[in-house]
């Protein structure tokens, strides 16, 4: 009988620990596999894994938590919608996209829809250029900032195309220390691989 009680709690013990709340909103995009990921095909290199929404068009992955690695994917934002979900609307409202917007405008674009996401104060780009995005052209945005009350330098570096006057954005960004350079390669590989 001991040994029935004992199957029966490690059993509840597993299911609670695998419950849907523990689970809740997250897959496993495994590696050299194409995944959907809305209007976008990406193909990673290694596993990651997919959250939930930063936009209405977006979608976040990472490898060892958001804090420490993440890629969004932003899929056919059309002319007035955001980047981003709405944070504070009265206080620092989400900008919307104009599909007239010229490549180097998207630079500014995308800065104050990180900023107003995020809350941030200290936001830096450190470099803007042509680029190809998904064999589109696109604009790169390489930029540093640090999150409020956290002293942690982070980088990031974006990709940005307009395609049929809709946006397409990817974005890959983590700590300074160790995590952006080791991720970076396979980013900027998956937003050069990207397909629309």
């Amino acid at each position: 009988m001991a040994i029935h009680r004992r199957s029966v709690i490690f059993v509840a013990v597993v299911l609670a620990a695998w419950s849907p709340s523990a689970s809740a909103g997250w897959k496993l995009i495994s590696a050299k596999e194409t995944a959907q990921v809305d209007g976008l095909k990406v193909t990673p290199e290694r596993d990651w894994n997919q959250g939930g929404r930063p936009g209405k068009q977006g979608r976040v992955w990472t490898q060892d938590g958001v804090g420490l690695n993440a890629i969004e994917f932003f899929s056919a934002i059309p002319a007035g919608g955001s980047l981003y979900k709405e944070r504070d609307k009265k206080n620092n409202p989400m900008p919307k996209f104009d599909s007239g917007l010229l490549l180097p405008e998207l630079a500014d674009f995308f800065e104050r829809s990180f900023r107003a996401a995020n809350q941030l104060s200290d936001f830096t780009i450190v470099e803007s250029a042509p680029t190809d995005i998904g064999g589109n052209k696109g604009l790169l945005v390489r930029y540093r900032y640090t999150m409020p009350n956290d002293e942690l330098t982070r980088l990031g570096e974006a990709r940005l195309a307009v395609v049929d006057g809709k946006l397409f954005v990817a974005n890959y960004y983590a700590p300074q220390l160790h995590y952006f350079g080791a991720g970076l390669p396979e980013a900027q590989a998956m937003m050069q691989r990207v397909r629309f």
